[in-house]
């Protein structure tokens, strides 16, 4: 067989343990391409983001790559910048592609910034890279395809973007596909897109508020190809809610059900806890979930009122107790320099997240994220932040630089004593 006309080289820079999930969606549709079929060859690189930028190229200089594709996101992105940058001096022939959520809403701005991106791909990327691929085959303009951003006479240039996949199950499964196997703790399955919730600071849900399910056979299918896989005994969901409806929850709680007695377990779900009541903690028990990941991210009424985010105390402590009763650890999340927030509103945080005892608590700084109300509404709240990625908040309308790193202090003492703590009978 003479070798393909096209090589592409797909990067994934990975929190350690992990593997993309978003490249191997674009990688499983592009290989089902019938019109690139038997011309274009491709190979994924999964690494960790700790891997030195000139090893990563030292890498894709061995496979001599027309394309390659990074996936970008807040922290990642100044090592795929490095990479890029590396990787135009070794192979200034080969086009270089990124996507993801770092990238795609400020698009214009990081084909400017960086003169070794070729073309960022904006939203989801499946149709799109692999129209990309086509045009580069042809020899075509980039900056044609609806939903790229490229280079026109030096200058960022893109057509307009592109509509959502309406039909998810027309994106071939990244694991029914064999193109990303399975593997313990570190596989995700995808059963919807979107998110129900606007929260100002998050960029979940590929930024649309439309949800746009897989079908539940699709979804059926990859559980059993993940739950039964040699070696897996514990994966995940990257849905933003996990219990999105009470019928959704009994279905998947049926479907999980057999794995979960043969000892599969689901760790760190994100679930509504405050729509959670004793029915629905059995339920997530039954399906094997381990632990769940949810707010409150804040207690204080302006900073919950500016990210769209209500919390009913009651209900998330009534939450947090039914799934404790069921074996099922909580981890709760809490955000450092939310705009609205005080440094009074931080420290009642930490104590009504720790009067819950939950399994976890886990405390952040506020990373201002592009395509977010808190990227694009910046100035009005008053928030100040470092424009390089990942973005970290320097200072609020409420909190000034020296009390926001004191209050990351205290967050970091508290999430070491609390792990260290002798655990309770």
């Amino acid at each position: 067989m003479s070798a393909p006309a096209l090589k592409v080289a797909l990067v994934g820079l990975n929190a350690v343990g992990y593997r993309s999930l978003a490249l191997a969606y674009v990688r499983a549709y592009a290989q089902a391409d019938q019109g690139l079929a038997g011309d274009v060859g491709f190979v994924t690189l999964d690494l960790d983001v700790s891997v030195d930028p000139w090893w990563v190229v030292y890498r894709l200089a061995g496979l001599e790559p027309d394309v390659v594709g990074f996936s970008v996101t807040c922290w990642n992105a100044r090592a795929v910048y490095e990479t890029c940058r590396l990787l135009r001096a070794v192979l200034p022939e080969c086009r270089i592609v990124l996507g993801g959520p770092e990238v795609g809403p400020i698009a214009e701005e990081v084909v400017r910034a960086n003169p070794a991106v070729d073309a960022v791909v904006r939203g989801e990327g499946e149709e799109i890279f692999a129209e990309l691929l086509h045009a580069v085959r042809r020899g075509r303009t980039l900056w044609r395809i609806d939903g790229v951003t490229a280079r026109k006479d030096g200058e960022p240039a893109g057509s307009p973007d592109r509509g959502l996949v309406a039909d998810l199950d027309r994106l071939p499964s990244p694991y029914l596909t064999g193109v990303l196997e399975p593997f313990d703790g570190g596989a995700y399955i995808e059963s919807y897109r979107g998110c129900p919730h606007r929260c100002g600071y998050c960029y979940e849900g590929k930024g649309s508020q439309r949800v746009r399910s897989f079908s539940r056979e699709r979804v059926e299918a990859e559980i059993e190809a993940v739950a039964t896989a040699p070696g897996v005994r514990s994966f995940s969901f990257i849905d933003p809610v996990f219990n999105l409806t009470a019928d959704r929850l009994a279905w998947l709680s049926d479907t999980l059900a057999p794995h979960a007695a043969r000892g599969a377990r689901l760790h760190t779900i994100e679930v509504d806890i405050e729509r959670i009541g004793p029915d629905e903690a059995v339920l997530l028990a039954r399906a094997g979930v381990a632990s769940v990941e949810t707010g409150p991210q804040s207690v204080g009424v302006r900073a919950l009122e500016l990210c769209r985010r209500p919390l009913d105390r009651a209900r998330f402590e009534a939450g947090v107790a039914v799934l404790k009763a069921e074996n099922i650890s909580v981890e709760c999340d809490l955000i450092i320099g939310l705009p609205g927030d005080t440094p009074a509103d931080v420290l009642d945080g930490m104590r009504f997240a720790t009067g819950l005892d939950p399994g976890a608590i886990q405390m952040s700084t506020l990373h201002v994220l592009p395509g977010t109300d808190m990227w694009r509404n910046a100035r009005e709240y008053g928030i100040t932040h470092d424009p390089e990625p990942p973005h970290e908040v320097v200072a609020t309308g409420e909190i000034g630089f020296t009390d926001l790193r004191r209050l990351e202090v205290l967050g970091n003492a508290l999430m070491e004593h609390y792990r260290a703590r002798t655990p309770r009978s």
